[in-house]
């Protein structure tokens, strides 16, 4: 059995703590607009009930409609929907809510396993069915927020409510990462665990489901994504579509080719401080080979229709902390992103 890679035992301290960076680091109003404090765009409610479906199929129930299908937004591993005016895809749904678009967030326990995250998940987009009367979804993932609707559609059976999911550096085939932070933590009672992840992720994630995080941890490592991927194979109904950046001033010649959007090798990102001991420790002393984007590599997060590769590390992705404008030195505007992703969407007819 292959010894996980470790992680110095003070960084594994710290990554936990980075999952929790975009709800603690935040300092205000003074950082965006004030009028754009609260977006009035759709919000449904995901509190957990005794069911997962809710949507009417039967054969009194209205014809549901087709596309334009709403977009779900759907966070990753300790994420949330909104602090204030702070979203986890920072500013995103209110720009495309502005461009005529019908854009939902999701909001699912940040610190579990993505089995109990794809229920939460399905019992959203039943919601979200139900409120529009459409007859499917479009579900944009960020990292884990892309790995928990594989499972909704192969395991829930969601193959006929998603028409397409495009994955934001999600790791399909797991992060040495987490890997290593098992590693660092593995004396650490879960009740402790649990203890601390529940204390932060009910002070700003509004699901109260009991967290776990080991597990959490464990569903993104590489062996059980390995194991993951057996079980969930994808749904012929469904189009599958990829993304993900490259940071650390790679240019990623040799991991981003075979793309439908060109790579821009002249255009290269800086890593974030926090994420770039990270970067260096997912290269493994072979940077053109193991390109990423401080959490994910390439490789990894290639899935389905490969799209390309960002400039972005796995923060700027999604325009934390609180980002506006593009990004310095590479130039990434995630709001630009998104809006692109949106479009070629609606033109593939979704």
């Amino acid at each position: 059995m292959r010894t996980p890679p470790r992680l110095p035992v003070w960084l594994a301290a710290v990554s936990l703590a980075a999952a929790c960076v975009r709800a603690t680091a935040y300092t205000g109003p003074d950082v965006v607009d004030a009028a754009i404090v609260r977006d009035d765009g759709p919000v449904v409610d995901a509190t957990p009930t005794d069911g997962v479906a809710i949507a009417d199929d039967s054969a009194d129930a209205p014809q549901r409609l087709g596309p334009p299908y709403p977009i779900v937004l759907h966070h990753g591993f300790a994420g949330f929907r909104d602090i204030g005016p702070l979203n986890y895809f920072f500013n995103v749904a209110r720009d495309l809510r502005a461009r005529g678009e019908v854009v939902y967030e999701s909001e699912v326990s940040p610190f579990n396993p993505p089995s109990q995250r794809a229920t939460e998940l399905a019992r959203f987009v039943d919601r979200v069915l139900v409120e529009t009367g459409r007859a499917r979804v479009v579900v944009v993932g960020h990292s884990q927020g892309g790995i928990d609707p594989r499972q909704m559609i192969s395991q829930l059976g969601y193959g006929d409510r998603v028409a397409l999911l495009a994955t934001i550096a999600a790791p399909h085939r797991g992060t040495r990462v987490a890997d290593a932070i098992l590693g660092g933590i593995p004396g650490v009672p879960d009740a402790l665990l649990n203890g601390v992840a529940a204390l932060i992720g009910f002070a700003y994630n509004e699901i109260r489901t009991n967290p776990n995080l080991r597990a959490a941890i464990e569903g993104l490592t590489e062996r059980a994504a390995t194991e993951f991927n057996a079980r969930n194979r994808d749904d012929p109904r469904v189009v599958y579509w990829s993304w993900t950046g490259r940071t650390n001033l790679r240019t990623g010649i040799f991991q981003c080719g075979g793309s439908v959007v060109a790579n821009e090798p002249a255009r290269v990102d800086a890593t974030l401080l926090l994420l770039e001991p990270f970067a260096l420790f997912l290269e493994q002393g072979d940077p053109t080979q193991h390109v990423n984007d401080g959490l994910v590599e390439v490789a990894s997060a290639r899935w389905g229709t490969f799209m390309g590769c960002v400039p972005a590390d796995h923060m700027d992705e999604v325009g934390q902390i609180a980002h506006v404008g593009p990004v310095l030195g590479s130039g990434f505007d995630h709001i630009a992103f998104y809006r692109d992703v949106v479009r070629r969407i609606r033109e593939a007819g979704f």
